[in-house]
């Protein structure tokens, strides 16, 4: 520093180093190259590869580096290599960087041979060549050039540069660190949108595959269950005629509730157990749905996993999906699809199958009642005409016996008539009452299906796509607002900087 005719001081700061790894520089150090007027960077590309130090982009911060290597390459290759070195350099990063190859040993070597013989022409000659050779002098060349005093104003000159410098380097980490946060904040998004829509893919498939036949039939396993039930019950219901409904009329509920109760019947509840809960323990194992929602729960947490940065890692979205995770409604259990089918098979049998069983009590009394009437009447008239009286028992109300007997054949014949329509339309009416109820069995279970996968399935992905959105939303505003008031500090740094020109 002797050389300069400006006041200044030299710090050496020496950082140990491994092959292929880059340096382990702390805070203090990167400080002092930044404040450095000038900051010289010696490099061993024996024990620290270029490339590896290259990798670094806060050592060249200082817009007055010098990166001294100590090896000297062919003067043919000098070139090329140094603008290989400038290509390596990363993005953001100074590359105007003065680079020196220089030979210490060399020059150590040189002066070892002018001590030993400092009078000899051969040695001071050797001396030179050594000297020249290690090229130490374009150092003291390039100190030279950057702080060696040009006009009076020179030294104010350059430490406005390092303090402009300081404050360039000092933006283009907070720029950095804002790329870094919108990088972070778009793999959150696009994360995001991924699942969100895995989850419609998932809402779309189960509705088929739950409520799908399993052939290749037209139609859905609802319409497949409820035809196969209806056609068992039919049976059930055809032999019930008038005639045995006369003399089963008290058993008509516990034999309609036992044709809906068929095994026969109950294809849809164990086509939707199957899917979903294994049917030998529907207490002890899940199937598809709970699978589905363990595969869908752990998509979220490891998405979570996956960004551990604030704001996603939110402790507090932590603690609610866990408490969603642990609430007792969470998981998936074997009633959780059949209990429409349950609700909808009790309606049948406490609605429409009493109603049945109570016309048909009351179709038998009225139709015996008429009947036994029908019989009286013609039993008087029959007794009249066997006695020999001519009119008969009903002569006081103008019946002969041939007509007494008639009428009451006719009243006998109408009543059974009569209950046998009766009967008839009861069961047509049963059968409407039939087909509301599987109408709406259909509604239920695809409703039902719906809000277990809203309410169960889905339920962690979805509550945690919704807050991370939420988060996206609001880091993209407050990294906008950030972004402006930095794109105004650098628009305000390049005037400062061609004002000082």
């Amino acid at each position: 520093m002797n050389g300069f005719e400006v006041d200044g001081k030299r710090t050496s700061v020496e950082q140990p180093s491994r092959n292929n790894t880059p340096p382990a520089i702390d805070f203090e150090t990167y400080d002092a190259l930044l404040k450095a007027d000038v900051a010289v960077i010696l490099c061993n590309p024996v024990t620290t590869p270029i490339s590896v130090l290259l990798r670094d982009p806060f050592l060249f911060r200082n817009p007055n580096t010098i990166l001294v290597v100590t090896s000297t390459p062919p003067k043919s290759n000098s070139e090329d290599l140094h603008t290989t070195i400038l290509e390596m350099l990363p993005e953001k990063t100074l590359r105007k960087l003065t680079i020196l190859f220089v030979d210490p040993y060399r020059a150590a070597a040189a002066n070892e041979v002018f001590k030993s013989d400092f009078q000899s022409p051969i040695a001071i000659q050797r001396y030179q060549d050594d000297y020249n050779g290690s090229q130490v002098s374009s150092v003291s060349n390039a100190l030279k050039g950057i702080i060696s005093p040009q006009s009076d104003s020179s030294e104010p000159s350059l430490r406005s540069r390092s303090a402009l410098a300081r404050i360039q380097a000092a933006l283009t980490t907070c720029q950095a660190a804002l790329r870094r946060a919108r990088s972070e904040m778009d793999g959150v998004a696009v994360d995001v949108c991924t699942l969100k829509a895995r989850l419609e893919e998932t809402k779309v498939k189960a509705q088929g595959e739950v409520l799908s036949r399993s052939s290749d039939a037209e139609g859905d396993a609802v319409t497949a269950a409820l035809d196969l039930a209806a056609k068992e019950i039919k049976v059930v219901m055809d032999r019930l005629t008038w005639w045995r409904m006369i003399w089963r009329v008290d058993e008509i509920s516990l034999l309609i509730t036992q044709a809906v109760l068929q095994p026969e019947c109950r294809t849809l509840e164990q086509q939707l157990v199957e899917k979903y809960v294994n049917a030998s323990q529907l207490v002890l194992q899940t199937g598809r749905l709970s699978v589905l929602q363990d595969e869908i729960t752990k998509s979220m947490f490891s998405l979570l996993a996956a960004h551990p940065h604030p704001p996603f890692n939110s402790a507090i979205l932590q603690n609610s999906l866990d408490q969603l995770v642990a609430s007792p409604s969470f998981r998936v259990a074997p009633h959780t699809l059949t209990h429409p089918i349950d609700m909808r098979r009790g309606q049948i049998i406490e609605h429409p199958t009493t109603r049945l069983h109570v016309t048909a009590q009351r179709t038998t009394l009225r139709m015996g009642g008429g009947i036994v009437a029908g019989a009286g009447l013609g039993w008087a008239g029959w007794f009249g005409w066997l006695a020999g009286t001519g009119e008969g028992l009903l002569g006081a109300v103008g019946l002969d016996s041939g007509s007494a007997m008639g009428l009451g054949l006719l009243i006998a014949v109408a009543s059974v008539r009569w209950g046998v329509g009766k009967w008839e339309r009861a069961k047509r009416r049963w059968w409407e009452d039939w087909d509301r109820v599987g109408n709406g069995l259909g509604r239920d279970l695809k409703a039902t299906l719906d809000q277990a996968m809203q309410n169960k399935v889905l339920v962690i992905a979805e509550t945690g796509c919704e807050k991370l959105s939420e988060m996206i939303t609001q880091r993209r505003s407050e990294i906008e607002k950030v972004e402006e008031e930095l794109n105004t500090l650098q628009t305000t740094l390049d005037f400062l900087r061609q004002s000082s020109k």
